[in-house]
């Protein structure tokens, strides 16, 4: 008998001081417990009614939220895994269509954080209804690769950078790399894809400087940049023939790019505001600090000509690159624009 008694104040002990707590085979740890308790929520009287059919109980389940408890937040991912496991994917998916978006997203990254990264395998209906309700549509904008955080800057919002999601089974970075070979840090390709902007996506998190989520589902077109397809305003690029080269000189990029072609290697240079001089002569200046390499470019408007064929340009370019000076012509961003509206309506 003092046995059983001492068992009962144990048991008794735990269950009121928060400790995890077993329903229908779903554990509910203590950090969600104690969480739930502290908002007068009764998670664990709610979970039992909800396995019993209780489509009230459960829809205040699927509302749910832990907030910033990052142990809150795993228990109640951990449930509705388990939860999911016992409804079905199309009884858990059709319960949850009808959430608000903020609930499925609390919902999805709880999911994930519990370790279901398998929905498109193992609920394919549950990941669909979790999924924002947006239809993918063409953009054309630059797309980075990048193994942690690839990116994408939309020609219709070029002041804002999207983190990239590519559910188009890696095909972005394959033709990535195919297009650039050695490219720099950060640098871009021009890509027509189609897509859907989001705020949110499973459990990833945003960085500081992207404006949200850029799932990408289909890619129509991607090419190396150039002065015809760049939508992110720069103000010039130089092209020059014998030998050929060009380079690119972009205050909304941040970047002076140069590619002689008898180099793969983009050079890459910091933007700086240019030393005007008198006449309107332009001067840009920069060195990269890591390859050592400098470039000059001296930018002038007078009429130039490639020499190999009839267009004329308005800008007179001499470029010095690492001590060697070149000769070209520049295009402004309104020029290029114009050059490939020209070419699309051939």
């Amino acid at each position: 008998m003092r046995i059983f008694f001492l068992f009962a104040i144990v048991w008794l002990t735990g269950c009121s001081s928060g400790g995890p707590v077993e329903v229908d085979g779903i554990m509910v740890e203590s950090g969600l417990r104690a969480f739930a308790d502290g908002q007068h929520f009764d998670y664990t009287g709610h979970l039992d009614k909800a396995l019993k059919g209780d489509d009230a109980a459960l829809e205040e389940l699927l509302k749910f939220s832990a907030g910033q408890d990052s142990a809150a937040s795993v228990g109640h991912g951990l449930v509705m895994k388990s939860l999911l496991g016992k409804l079905g994917d199309e009884l858990f998916s059709q319960k949850i269509a009808a959430q608000p978006e903020e609930v499925k997203h609390i919902l999805w990254a709880g999911l994930e954080q519990a370790g279901a990264v398998s929905l498109k395998n193992d609920s394919p209906l549950t990941l669909k209804a979790l999924m924002p309700t947006v239809t993918p549509a063409e953009h054309r904008g630059l797309y980075v690769f990048d193994a942690q955080n690839s990116s994408f800057r939309d020609c219709a919002e070029p002041d804002a950078r999207y983190l990239v999601v590519d559910e188009t089974g890696g095909n972005l970075e394959k033709n990535y790399r195919r297009l650039l070979k050695f490219p720099y840090p950060g640098q871009p390709i021009f890509a027509v894809v189609k897509g859907y902007k989001t705020p949110y996506f499973g459990n990833q998190v945003l960085t500081g400087d992207h404006a949200g989520f850029f799932v990408v589902t289909e890619i129509i077109e991607l090419e190396a940049k150039n002065y015809r397809n760049t939508c992110i305003p720069y103000e010039f690029w130089a092209l020059g023939t014998e030998p050929f080269w060009y380079a690119q000189v972009s205050a909304a990029e941040g970047v002076i790019e140069y590619r002689g072609m008898d180099d793969e290697r983009t050079k890459v240079f910091a933007y700086q505001p240019p030393v005007e001089e008198e006449g309107g002569m332009k001067i840009y200046t920069g060195v990269n600090q890591d390859s050592g390499d400098n470039i000059r470019i001296v930018v002038d408007s007078v009429t130039c000509s490639d020499g190999m064929s009839d267009v004329t340009y308005k800008l007179g370019v001499k470029l010095t690159m690492n001590g060697k000076e070149l000769k070209g012509c520049g295009i402004p961003f309104e020029a290029g624009q114009a050059a490939s509206s020209s070419e699309g309506n051939k």
